[in-house]
């Protein structure tokens, strides 16, 4: 088979090898206390905002949206479906913007990637240590992601947060729920179609809304490549795939 036609050298494939084989005793020390701080970070931003005139205003659309209650609202009563929480999680850790920064990309890493996980661990009563692990892998791909198109992407106005935490999200949901390699590579490609957030919109709840979306999309798409849904081999790197844009 041809370079072009073998799905295992695509980068969704390659990042997908890497989420499945990773053992939690390959990961340095280092990186697990970094993992657990920006957590605790992530958490505190989401109670600060808690009860941000924001967040009250998507609970008020939200309560009437959700499914069967299945995760916490940090910080409130409420409960929402997975996919809920996880949403308006992320707009909360995000909100105030003093969630954790990778500098050489200004992505907020543990906004998009955290709130699924949470929302999925207590759904599944999943350990913390299963959830720290798909973190770590989420965030890896997050700015894997946004140093390949960094620093063009920000500069022409596009909310690198958000366009990169998608696939992050995706990934860690992807890890954490178990998928085989094939559909973690999947995951990846169809968070990516999902992939949006314009900077114009940062002083504003739009940003907020981006942040959000990138939450519930990447984990929506490691649902839907746990039943089989598919994306494209090089849904990243291919001629019409998601770095075309992002450089541009």
């Amino acid at each position: 088979m041809s370079r072009d036609g073998d799905r295992s050298h695509s980068v969704t494939a390659r990042w997908a090898a890497l989420i499945t084989a990773s053992q939690w005793a390959d990961v340095p020390a280092a990186v697990r206390h970094e993992a657990k701080r920006s957590l605790l970070n992530m958490l505190g931003c989401s109670f600060g905002a808690a009860r941000h005139p924001d967040v009250d205003t998507l609970i008020k659309l939200v309560v009437g949206l959700s499914g069967p209650p299945q995760a916490t609202v940090l910080g409130r009563c409420e409960r929402f479906d997975i996919l809920s929480a996880a949403f308006v999680n992320a707009v909360s850790a995000n909100l105030l913007d003093f969630d954790d920064t990778h500098l050489a990309t200004v992505i907020h890493p543990s906004a998009p990637v955290a709130p699924p996980l949470l929302a999925l661990s207590e759904q599944g009563h999943l350990s913390g240590g299963e959830l720290l692990h798909a973190f770590v892998l989420g965030v890896e791909i997050e700015c894997r992601l946004g140093n390949a198109v960094s620093p063009n992407h920000y500069a022409r106005g596009w909310h690198i947060t958000a366009t990169c935490g998608v696939a992050g999200a995706a990934a860690a949901c992807a890890r954490l729920i178990g998928l085989d390699a094939a559909a973690v590579a999947h995951a990846i490609g169809i968070a990516v179609s999902q992939s949006a957030g314009i900077a114009e919109n940062l002083a504003t709840g739009a940003k907020n809304v981006g942040i959000g979306n990138a939450a519930r999309n990447g984990l929506l798409a490691a649902l839907l490549a746990q039943r089989g849904l598919t994306a494209a081999r090089r849904a990243i790197e291919g001629p019409q795939g998601w770095t075309q844009w992002a450089r541009s």
